[in-house]
This record gives C-alpha cells, structure tokens and sequence, in this order.
C-alpha cells in the first residue's frame, strides 16, 4: 500500500524503544524484581497489577487484562492507529521513518493526528517569535509587570499572538499546513472571508497533552488596557480564551503544567491544584513547582484519575466561601471514586488568588502550603464559622449542621476524629455526647443507603489474577512460565512433556502454541496466536512476577512433578476401572490392566528416584 511505513523501521523501532520511559510519562513505576510495577493507566485500581517488562519490551495488567508492546500501548493510551502511534515513538526517539512508495501529497496527508499535533507545534514557535518582536512588546511589559522574567518566560514558552485577523493562519500556510488542518486542530476559525485566527492580542500559555511531548491547546490572555483592533465595535473581549475541543485535545485529560510539574508531583507525592495559568507559574516561582491547573474547565474524574497515578494528595486552592465549599464537596467525591487517598484545601483569602499569594514570596507559600486542611476540614471551619454557640441550643444547632458532612464519611473512626478534635472544641460539648447523636442520625436515616453503598463497591471491586488454589493448576502454570520467561535454558524433561500432561483447557492450548513450531522471542510467538485470548495469556505469563526461581534444576524438578501428576493420575484410573470388574468373569481384563498399572508405577518410581 502507497504509504506504508518500512517494515524493517517498525520492527527496528519497536527494538529500540525503551518501553518503561515511555510508560513512566503516564503512570509512576517501581522495581519489582526483574519488572516494573505500578497502577494501571487504563483502569482505576488502588493496588498496583500493571507490570512492564523492558527486556521483553511487553507490558500487562492482571487487573484489567490489557497488554501489549510499546506500540500498543501509546495507540490504547492516546486513542491512535498503528501508524500514528509508530510516528509518535519515532519522534520520541528522534528517528526518521522510511516510507515506501510515498509521494510528497500522501507525506502530506500521512497520519492526521501528526500532522494536527506538528501544526501546533508551530504554532507555538510561532508566538514564542512574536513575543519577541517589537508588537510583543506590550505582552512583555505585562509579563514583567506580573514578575515573570524573560528566562520564566522562556521556560514555559509564553508567546504573543498579533492582534491580526490571519496572520497566523498566513504563517501556517506557508509553512505547508492545509487549511483543513488549521481549522482542525482549533488555531482558526472560519469568517465570511476565509479563516480568521482564533488567538488575536492575547499573551499565549502553550498546554501539552498527558505525556508531555507534545503541544495540543492553547490559552489566551488579553493585557489589560491595550485596545484590540480587531475586536467588534460592540463586543467585550473575554479575559481568557482557551482552544476548542479537537482530535487531539480533550479538557477533561489535561491539566496545564503537568508537563513541568510531574516529576515535582512525585517527589512531594502531592499535587497542588489551581484554576489560572499565571497561577500555574506564579506558584512554580514561589517555590511550589507541583502545581498544575485546569484548562477552563472545573476538575473532572479524568482529573483525578491522571493525578493519582502520580501522587497519594491532591491539594486544591479554593475561596473560604459557599463556591469553595461546593467545590471541595464535589472533589471528596470524585477523589473516592478514582481512589485519590486525601484531598486537601489550600484556603484562599477573600479576593486572592494563587497568583496574588505566590507574589508575596516563597515564604508565605511555604507557610499557607504547611496549614493545609484537609477537604472535610474545610469544610467543618466553613459550616461552623458563623455558629452561635452562646446558648446550649446554638451548640446543639452548630454541631448538628456538620452531620450532613459527616455522614458521607463511611469510616467510622474517621468520623469520631473529625468530631473530637474540630467539632467538639468549636461548639464546647463533649465528643462522646456528639458522636451519639451522629450514630442515632446515621442509624435512623442512612443506615440502609450505606448498607447499599457497600454492596456496590464490593461489585466494582476490580477483580484480580491470583495463582491458582488448585496444587495441580499452580504447577501447570509454572512450568508454562519458566518456558517462556526462559526460553534460553535446555529444561530437562521439557521434550518429554505432552498435552495430557495439563489437565486445564488453556494450559493445553497455551502448551500447543508454544510447542507447534519453533519460536525465537516473544513477539515472533505473539504473532502467530490466532487469538487475543491465547495472546493475552502468554503475556501476562511472560510479565508475571515468577512463580519459581530460575534455576536449572528447580525447572527440570517441576517439569518431573507435572509429568509425575499424569501417571498418578492414569493409575487412579485404572484402580478405579480394576475395582469394577470381577476377577473371575473379567479375569483376561484384570491381568491387562494390572500389567498396566505395574508399568505405570516402574515409570513413575523412574521419574521420581531420577
């Protein structure tokens, strides 16, 4: 097919790429003997099942059991084709492909998300340029008026955008991008002339997707006091614009700064979370460089879910007031769902923000980020902070309002602590008297909602690839392992090994795919499964921590104990069919079978004592 990528560079590729840096941009990895172990990417998990084997180049995950090489991994991982996702590793690895019978119209029209993702990244060469030129000017005395200097500027690649109907657009052109792919990947839109640039007067804030390589949005900032020529007569310029929704840009999987901030976030097992892009940097600035932000858009569980694979605590910035409330209310919720541990608050004075914060230097950063609450402690300070507590009915008033709150926390010591060491201090009573009450309310009104509530979290447990309770399964499992994870070691008796020697139907079908035909690699056998299921099995097997040592002779011993476990097997039969017969009507019967039972013990005594 005209435009296919060369053989021989994919298969080179795939060789070369180290699919544990590759994986590390989306989920935190950790030594577990020969592998790498983490949370699954693809699925929302607290106990790590995802396991990468980088000499192996394959990847898999017990707890949804999904696998793969490196290139399925990035097409499962940013929703690409096979092409697009062998062009993307490329550029990581900064190879150039080969393609064959390739003309300069199908180079041009070759793996549409590339060449969306390669427009906006010239885009983004583009305003940094223009930042720097003389209309720049006034985006640059903005920047430093906020305390950006040039080199914090530079590191997060602000950029201006002329206050022009298409000069983007007439850049982008001339770079060779079609105006389809302008459009596409949201930089223009379309007017009664032709296209228009969306970003037109604004400083530029450059948003990378989740991984980090590549650009794929961006926000747009007006400055404050320059007029914009090419603003209608009638209409007021938003503060902020942000680009659409595209193929490769989805708001609700993108955080702004993860790109800078991730491995901060790692080193602090924290993520501090705010709503701007100045606050973004200010904070970066002031010393807190695990900040990242939301993209126009408030926090969603794909938030959520992309923050705990690197960090236990999720702290958001909110204002002390009903909104922040809300806010951290919504976010307890969306963290117990994607199984982020603590949610914390970053409590905002009236009127500030981040920025204003971080302004005032590191040190106050420093010490808002170490009074940190946590969510539900936010939220009890915001519940009682106007309590009347002068008369015992303004108490019993004040403490009875948190019940709400409290009865949303399904551990029960958790509660009791919430109510000793914040509620019952605020409102002077004695805790035991408050935790009463709050278990008489619970019994009388939720009672049967958390029964439910449990019931349903224990369906969605994500279920798990445990080893086999069955002796027998166990050791058909390892002796199908350590041929495949040691493929280079001669294990004695192997040859001698058939498929009745494996009693479950996928071992029989996993033993046969592996001894049909000579196999060099895993990827060589991968592709001659004829299916996902046979290929699923042998890769979680190839990844699986081993179930026995590499030993030689442990190798051979299983492989006596498993061919050892068939002719015990046969002789119980045979025990069974002897107890059956009559000796005297059966007698020609009796002596076969008893000259068979007499074979299969010299052998089995064989095998044993050998």
């Amino acid at each position: 097919m005209a435009g296919r990528i060369n053989d021989e560079d994919v298969q080179a590729l795939r060789e070369r790429a180290n699919l544990a840096a590759v994986v590390s941009d989306y989920t935190a990895l950790k030594r577990s003997g020969s592998r790498l172990r983490g949370l699954c990417p693809f699925h929302d998990e607290r106990t790590p099942s995802f396991y990468v084997d980088p000499a192996r180049g394959f990847f898999h995950c017990f707890g949804c059991d999904v696998g793969g090489d490196v290139y399925d991994f990035l097409q499962r991982i940013e929703a690409l084709t096979f092409p697009e996702a062998v062009e993307r590793l490329a550029r990581l690895e900064g190879v150039t492909l080969r393609y064959e019978e390739l003309s300069p119209g199908q180079r041009r029209a070759l793996g549409r998300r590339t060449r969306l993702v390669e427009c906006l990244g010239e885009a983004k060469s583009y305003f940094r340029a223009q930042l720097e030129s003389a209309e720049g000017e006034h985006a640059r005395t903005y920047l430093a008026g906020r305390g950006l200097t040039k080199q914090i500027a530079a590191h997060f690649e602000l950029g201006w955008a002329p206050d022009s109907w298409d000069a983007l657009v007439r850049h982008l052109t001339g770079a060779g991008f079609s105006q389809q792919e302008i459009a596409d990947a949201g930089l223009a839109t379309r007017g009664r002339r032709g296209l228009i640039d969306r970003f037109r007067g604004r400083v530029i804030f450059p948003i990378y997707d989740s991984s980090g390589r590549d650009v794929v949005a961006f926000g747009g900032r007006i400055v404050p006091g320059v007029a914009l020529r090419t603003q209608g007569r009638d209409q007021t310029a938003p503060k902020y614009i942000n680009s659409p929704e595209t193929e490769v840009y989805r708001k609700s999987r993108v955080l702004y700064g993860l790109n800078w901030a991730r491995a901060d976030i790692q080193r602090n097992d924290a993520a501090v979370v705010v709503e701007g892009y100045l606050d973004v940097i200010g904070m970066h600035q002031a010393g807190a460089p695990n900040t990242v932000a939301t993209c126009g858009t408030a926090l969603t569980a794909e938030h959520f879910g992309l923050l705990e694979k690197f960090a236990r605590r999720v702290i958001l910035a909110l204002d002390a007031d009903a909104a922040g409330y809300q806010a951290a209310d919504r976010a307890r919720a969306l963290a117990v769902e994607q199984g982020v541990r603590e949610v914390g608050v970053l409590p905002l004075p009236a009127g500030d923000d981040p920025a204003d914060l971080a302004a005032r230097g590191p040190e106050h950063v420093a010490q808002a980020l170490a009074g940190t609450a946590t969510a539900v402690e936010f939220q009890i300070a915001y519940l009682l902070q106007e309590a009347d507590t002068a008369t015992p009915e303004g108490q019993v008033a004040a403490y009875r309002r948190t019940f709400p709150l409290l009865m949303q926390l399904d551990d029960r010591f958790l509660r009791y602590s919430y109510v000793r060491d914040i509620v019952a201090p605020a409102v002077r009573l004695s805790a035991d008297l408050i935790e009463r009450d709050l278990d008489r309310e619970i019994t009388a009104t939720v009672g049967v909602r958390e029964r439910e509530r449990s019931e349903r979290q224990l369906a969605d447990t994500p279920r798990r690839t445990a080893q086999p309770r069955d002796p027998q399964l166990r050791l058909e499992r390892a002796v199908l392992q350590a041929a495949i994870q040691h493929p280079e070691i001669d294990i004695e008796g192997w040859d001698q090994v058939s498929a009745e020697d494996f009693t479950a139907e996928p071992s029989r079908a996993l033993f046969g795919a592996l001894t049909t035909a000579p196999w060099r690699g895993l990827a060589q056998l991968l592709e001659r499964l004829p299916d996902d299921s046979t290929r699923s099995r042998i890769r979680a097997l190839a990844v699986a921590p081993p179930t026995t040592p590499s030993d030689p002779h442990k190798l051979a011993e299983n492989v006596m104990r498993l061919r050892a476990a068939t002719l015990a097997r046969k002789l119980a039969d045979i025990r069974a069919r002897m107890a059956r017969l009559n000796a005297v009507v059966d007698g020609d019967r009796v002596r076969e079978l008893s000259a068979e039972r007499e074979r299969l013990e010299r052998d089995r005594r064989a095998l044993l004592e050998g």
